[in-house]
């Protein structure tokens, strides 16, 4: 567990708070805000956490596959979404990482320009930081989700500290829109029945997904538009990362190309509808 994740442990609970997030409690977030605040292009290079996420690496498809079956006798598989109907081609968008300063923005004008719904999974701490980003989104009829605290491998913390982690950020999140989030996405997609029944003691349902091209990885327009389009099916729920300048550069593109197959984008909430 990382020394910023024991920090707000500790914090939340040694202060008893309820109706807010915690403070930032790490130097190095401090000064990578304040360096982001006048250099955001940049902030991708310096912030530590988005260095650490662009190290993820993602469970792979038969992974998850292998950890939704375990889920089969319990009654949590009903909290946890993978996919969605496959009656009709239905695609749901996520992003997970944000808020950014610089991509948000940018991100939010794409999606409304095109008129396509989306989810974004974001980072309690940074919530915390870019407020008015959270706002951003969530102002112009994006879902907002939960993707922990400090960006932590859930499964490598005790229960009471997973859903610490995810309470944190539920009480941000609701204090900068009104209202409690419903997803969550566990960093990494690494979960076992212990972060479930943490998600879900919050009141969250766990989203995971079909897709992911990796474009975390920088791969390069041509190639992210390529592995984007590849394996698309009924039902499915794509990763995209707030952060990633490929993204930025194709999401508009690949939308189209989707929407001439025949595509439609959709809300979760959409999506899981029979």
């Amino acid at each position: 567990m990382s020394l910023q994740a024991v920090l707000v442990v500790a914090l939340y609970f040694a202060n008893g708070l309820s109706g807010a997030g915690p403070k930032q409690v790490s130097a190095k977030h401090k000064a990578a805000v304040a360096f982001a605040r006048v250099n955001p292009a940049r902030m991708l290079t310096t912030d530590p956490d988005w260095i650490d996420a662009a190290r993820e690496v993602h469970a792979d498809q038969g992974r998850i596959d292998r950890q939704l079956l375990r889920l089969t006798t319990t009654e949590l598989n009903r909290f946890v979404i993978r996919q969605g109907s496959r009656r009709g081609l239905k695609l749901a968008l996520t992003f997970d990482d944000g808020p950014h300063p610089l991509f948000t923005p940018k991100l939010v004008q794409i999606l409304k320009d095109a008129k396509v719904p989306a989810t974004f999974f974001m980072i309690g701490h940074m919530a915390d930081s870019y407020p008015d980003m959270v706002r951003l989104a969530f102002s112009n009829g994006f879902e907002i989700g939960n993707h922990t605290y400090s960006h932590v491998t859930l499964t490598k913390l005790t229960d009471e500290q997973a859903g610490t982690e995810y309470r944190a950020t539920n009480d941000i999140l609701k204090k900068l829109t009104g209202k409690t989030p419903r997803y969550c996405r566990p960093p990494g997609g690494d979960f076992d029945l212990n972060v479930l029944e943490a998600a879900f003691g919050e009141g969250l349902t766990t989203v995971l997904w079909t897709d992911d091209p990796g474009d975390y990885k920088d791969p390069g327009d041509t190639t992210l538009l390529e592995t984007e389009s590849a394996k698309l099916s009924a039902g499915g729920i794509i990763l995209l990362h707030d952060g990633s300048q490929d993204t930025i550069d194709t999401l508009a593109k690949f939308i189209d190309s989707c929407k001439r197959r025949g595509f439609q984008f959709v809300t979760l909430d959409e999506l899981r509808r029979p």
